[in-house]
């Protein structure tokens, strides 16, 4: 059984730096945990990044149809920049979802110069715990860029800082290489995202193989209200005994424009990766991969990542049946087993949309 490598780069992308100031809404992985977790996808992770950068093309291909490019200068602190390419790049797009989420984006499009790198922000969608925005970066002189640069900071809510969990994916945008797209979810655990907020990003560096220092800052507002209350929720509540006598149980399937997925609490913190493949109704196949997980308070969630390729659990189906699979993180060796193991039987939940 194969294992979604992005799926598990998204869960473990975890920014390590702290804080000057070392004031954090949340509070982050213990420093032991952090590096299991870290150590076990690190090679992983470089070497998808690198796979990325030849195959990215395939994944992105509905999305590239969608960028829109605009010629002409754009303006940043007085200064024009003819090189760059103001880009229409819709966060669906960026995420390679057939639904569109007009309704619950928040059109930012600013974009910040330093280092002779223009970062734009396009677009910002705030869920349930999560923020998600697309970046494009290019470089000010409208040259082609040897790598995929990926934005990395801090995101302040309020005007506080959250050191949490944040990773995505990134490719080129166009045939020669000048224009990167980034789609970015910022784990925000524990808070309340439905009414207005005001979000900051701090962008301070951009990076790969090597990092470049900057900075690149963002402010505006958004709110979560409209698309929480347009996801539909079916409790699951079911316990699962997992290989380390773990107690986790699967709390609630949750679908929405955005995403679909799986919560679920663990009775103490575990080793153990999760994954539950399900099949609906209508013949449909899905597979829901650990996003996020924090073992201190045993809280977690899996999400879905065939929507790529339109594998939804299908709005019309009236049931979908899971099967729950497991993993253990290595001990020793950096690199993930694809050997998850089935755990429990096969249930079936009733689709109460």
């Amino acid at each position: 059984m194969s294992m979604n490598r992005e799926a598990y780069e998204l869960a473990n992308e975890l920014q390590t730096e702290l804080l000057k100031n070392g004031d954090c809404l949340m509070e982050t992985l213990d420093e032991m945990e952090m590096r299991r977790y870290q150590q076990a996808v690190l090679k992983e992770i470089r070497e998808e990044k690198k796979m990325r950068r030849r195959t990215f093309g395939r994944r992105s291909a509905a999305a590239c149809a969608a960028v829109v490019l605009l010629t002409g200068a754009t303006v940043f602190g007085g200064e024009v920049h003819a090189a760059i390419r103001q880009i229409s790049w819709s966060l669906s797009s960026a995420l390679g979802l057939s639904a569109d989420l007009e309704a619950y984006r928040d059109v930012v499009n600013t974009s910040v110069a330093d280092h002779g790198y223009v970062v734009t922000l396009q677009e910002a969608v705030v869920s349930e715990e999560k923020l998600v925005v697309n970046y494009t970066i290019q470089q000010e002189d409208g040259a082609s860029m040897e790598e995929i640069l990926v934005p990395s900071g801090v995101v302040y809510v309020n005007g506080k800082p959250v050191l949490n969990g944040a990773g995505g994916s990134a490719g080129y945008l166009d045939e020669e290489q000048k224009i990167v797209g980034a789609e970015i979810s910022y784990e925000l655990p524990g808070m309340d995202l439905s009414s207005v907020n005001e979000y900051r990003l701090v962008v301070d560096s951009l990076g790969h193989e090597k990092d470049l220092e900057g900075k690149w800052e963002f402010a505006f507002e958004a709110e979560g209200a409209d698309l929480i209350a347009d996801t539909r929720r079916i409790r699951l509540q079911k316990e699962f005994i997992l290989p380390d006598g773990v107690s986790i149980t699967l709390e609630e399937l949750t679908l929405n424009d955005l995403e679909q997925r799986i919560s679920y609490r663990t009775s103490e913190r575990t080793d153990y990766v999760l994954q539950v493949l399900t099949e609906d109704s209508k013949g449909h196949k899905a597979e829901f991969d650990t996003i996020y997980y924090d073992g201190k308070i045993g809280s977690g969630y899996m999400q879905n990542q065939e929507i790529i390729e339109d594998g939804r659990i299908d709005a019309e189906a009236e049931s979908v049946d899971l099967t729950f699979y497991t993993v253990e993180l290595p001990k020793e060796s950096g690199r993930m087993s694809d050997d998850y193991v089935q755990v429990g039987d096969t249930f079936s939940v009733t689709l109460s949309f």
